[in-house]
């Protein structure tokens, strides 16, 4: 692979398969924090996807709509394998010597159908609006207001992928009641808005960095 930028485009595109994958695997774990007298329910898939966040957004700068929506094709095959393997090694036995035994496997591993269907269509439905959304406002901001696009695309990408997936994960099985519903689903999107706002001057730093690289690849 001589060309430096498909180089970079195979690290960008790690990044954001590794992370995604493991958002989705951890998505059911709910944890709570107190903010102030407040307290504040979240899933712990949040705490890595500001990376996602990030790739995204690079990605989509860099390579457009159609290296976005190529990873993002990649991840969904990729989940969809993650879940399918897994389901499969759930039916094996535990050996009795075994440090992992079947309930705490399947306890952390045994994710249930809603969760999966829930995580693989809002992921797609999150994705495909904020490359849309991304490739509108690049269309009319050309080469300046990078926190635009990548702060743009977020608000409406991250109100779909939150709100679908703990609706088909939890509201649709009957494990929560829509008041439930409403409380984590909201604390998970603001939470995802303050991050997208805070993780702005990253994106820069990594476009300044990428200008970098492609700019001493290119005089070398």
């Amino acid at each position: 692979m001589q060309n430096p930028k498909d180089r970079l485009y195979v690290i960008l595109a790690g990044f954001f398969i590794t992370n995604a994958l493991l958002a989705e695997m951890v998505g059911g774990k709910i944890f709570t924090f107190e903010v102030g007298s407040t307290a504040v329910n979240l899933s712990v898939g949040v705490l890595v996807w500001p990376v996602v966040f990030i790739m995204t957004d690079i990605i989509n700068e860099y390579y457009g709509l159609a290296g976005v929506r190529r990873v993002t094709l990649l991840t969904i095959v990729l989940i969809s394998y993650v879940f399918v393997a897994l389901y499969f090694m759930g039916l094996t036995r535990a050996a009795s010597f075994s440090a992992i035994n079947d309930d705490n496997f399947n306890v952390v591993f045994g994710t249930s159908q809603s969760i999966i269907i829930g995580s693989l269509v809002a992921f797609a439905l999150g994705q495909f609006l904020d490359y849309f959304v991304f490739h509108q406002l690049k269309m009319r901001t050309g080469e300046s207001h990078l926190w635009l696009r990548a702060t743009g695309s977020t608000v409406f990408s991250q109100l779909i992928d939150t709100f679908v997936v703990l609706y088909i994960a939890f509201v649709l099985p009957g494990k929560w009641s829509h008041a439930e519903f409403f409380k984590v689903a909201s604390s998970n999107y603001f939470y995802k808005l303050l991050i997208a706002l805070a993780v702005t001057p990253v994106i820069y730093i990594v476009h300044a960095i990428i200008e970098r690289y492609l700019g001493r690849q290119k005089h070398a």
